[in-house]
């Protein structure tokens, strides 16, 4: 039977160190981490990649205007932070803090969780060495790699993070806070994408360009091909269940060390997706030495891209990552179908182009054309992906090329008077320019009136007026705005093959609201829609809404 004095001594021994601890932490409190300011912040606010008041108007001396403001909507702001930031370190160091001072900024500070630094490079790194980045010890993470892993790692380290989501990018590109915030918030949606993808003009060209279907026989395969190739350094954001199914997926396929390091070049291919770009506001840090450069590296390129196909050649028709035998040449069950590869006919890519505003988190989207109707994405095999992008390239041509390269829909929300947007051919009826502002506009104060602006040529203000203007608050169910458009001069002009072009500012005036009347002003989606079909092109150098 036990005794009060033993009760009394086991009570004891447990409170007496506890009022040890506690008495100790009453005279010599915890020190809170103490983390060195940046080094940084300076020259990033003066390439002006730190948050600022944005203007409203490009019209001169307009004082009804002055107490006005862009909508502009801080995502994420009362949510805990639930993305890792993956940057790979190699050769350009300045680079890597640079970035590492950004991600760690106070503008992300909702949204990156964490800023994991893989390092490839011989030289270790350890927290002493980004510490003037700003970034506490507690939200950087530094890998030192015990040999360059390549592209594997990226994947490697998003598997491992402590977040549902990451975002990557190499050392020799900055991404506007704004734009990570804006990825975040389209990826975490129902019908999102597994993974969205910046790049620049170019590079959006090729990976269109290159986008192949395949349709194959359902008697002898698992599924069609639907597919295109798209690199991640310039940002991605990727659930990071898509890096932990993609590398099961190299794995299953017993992929040569080789491939692995190489993994961007099978990343996209290998999903049987086709990826979703969206134009960048990239800004190019350069330095170090490029791992893809010259003949060299585009012939690289070329030689993973065409294993990448083959191996989903393999895959869409057996399931393996080699037919050739006959035991493998029939379709494995569907219960031990490869992971991460879409196996789906059903499966229909989601059309559109999408650019990433700057300066305010948005998203502009169009079904505007930017090539030829000509181009196909017919093949045979998913091999034929560089044969049809040599194809649809002679088809677009060197002028076709220099528009979309010089003239992206990106130009159109770059806060640039002088860069435009312009479509490939005259407007079409049915042509449609949104901004999507990724939540609904009340969440950032209550409006009496929202405003969608237009810079733009005089020929773009006449095809606005034959436009009808709308408002959504689910992308599904439409509005019209009870407005037409009404266009003033400038004084700015942009830049259109070498001619300077005069532009017009033109708003169309889409909500009122009013407390006394308990009119709220709401929505999300603000688009216009062309009624018929315009000689002119589309010209369009700023969209952007304001309100008061």
């Amino acid at each position: 039977m036990i005794t009060l004095q033993q009760i009394f001594r086991v009570l004891q021994t447990i409170a007496v160190p506890l009022l040890l601890a506690y008495v100790a932490r009453q005279l010599f409190p915890e020190q809170a981490e103490q983390t060195p300011p940046s080094l940084y912040q300076p020259l990033l606010a003066d390439i002006d990649f730190v948050p600022r008041t944005l203007p409203v108007t490009y019209l001169k001396d307009v004082p009804e205007l002055g107490s006005y403001e862009r909508v502009s909507i801080v995502q994420n702001a009362t949510n805990a932070p639930d993305t890792t930031a993956v940057l790979l370190n190699w050769s350009r160091f300045p680079n890597v803090l640079l970035i590492t001072s950004l991600l760690c900024g106070p503008w992300l500070e909702n949204t990156i969780a964490q800023v994991y630094i893989w390092n490839n490079s011989p030289r270790k790194l350890s927290y002493e060495d980004l510490k003037n980045t700003g970034c506490p010890r507690s939200k950087l993470r530094i890998h030192n790699a015990p040999a360059n892993a390549l592209f594997q790692a990226r994947f490697l380290a998003c598997a491992q993070a402590d977040t549902p989501y990451c975002f990557i990018q190499d050392d020799d590109y900055l991404i506007r806070s704004e734009i990570i915030q804006t990825l975040r918030a389209r990826i975490a949606e129902p019908a999102a994408s597994r993974a969205i993808h910046l790049l620049p003009p170019h590079e959006h060209l090729l990976t269109s360009l290159r986008e192949v279907y395949v349709k194959t026989p359902e008697e002898s395969h698992l599924a069609d091909i639907h597919t295109s190739f798209a690199w991640l350094g310039h940002g991605t954001m990727l659930r990071r269940s898509e890096a932990q199914r993609f590398l099961s997926l190299m794995r299953y396929l017993n992929a040569a060390d080789d491939e692995m390091k190489m993994a961007d070049n099978f990343f996209t291919i290998l999903s049987n997706r086709v990826p979703e770009v969206w134009f960048d506001q990239g800004f190019e840090l350069g330095g170090g030495q490029p791992f893809t450069v010259g003949s060299e590296g585009d012939e690289r390129n070329k030689n993973y891209t065409l294993r990448a196909a083959r191996y989903l050649e393999s895959l869409t028709q057996c399931g393996r990552a080699s037919c050739d035998d006959a035991a493998s040449s029939e379709a494995v069950p569907s219960q031990k179908s490869p992971p991460y590869v879409t196996l789906d006919r059903s499966y229909s890519p989601v059309r559109g182009t999408h650019a990433a505003c700057r300066g305010s988190a948005c998203v502009l989207e169009t079904n505007i054309r930017l090539v030829p109707g000509g181009v196909s994405h017919a093949a045979t095999n998913a091999s034929d992906i560089l044969t049809l992008e040599r194809r649809n390239a002679e088809l677009v041509g060197e002028s076709g090329k220099q528009n979309y390269i010089r003239h992206p829909p990106s130009n159109a929300v770059d806060l640039k008077a002088d860069t435009v947007f312009r479509s490939f051919t005259h407007a079409t009826e049915g042509d449609v320019l949104s901004l999507d502002v990724l939540t609904d506009i009340s969440d950032a104060r209550e409006w009496t009136t929202i405003e969608l602006v237009w810079l733009v040529s005089a020929g773009t203000g006449d095809i606005l007026h034959a436009c009808t203007f709308e408002w959504s608050s689910d992308n599904v169910t439409w509005h019209a705005a009870a407005h037409s458009p009404i266009c003033y001069d400038t004084t700015r002009e942009a830049t259109v093959e070498d001619e300077q072009v005069p532009l017009r500012e033109c708003s169309v005036q889409m909500l009122t609201g009013s407390s006394a009347l308990h009119l709220r002003a709401t929505g999300r989606y603000f688009r216009a829609r062309l009624n018929e079909d315009k000689a002119e092109r589309w010209v369009v150098s700023e969209v952007w809404l304001r309100g008061l």
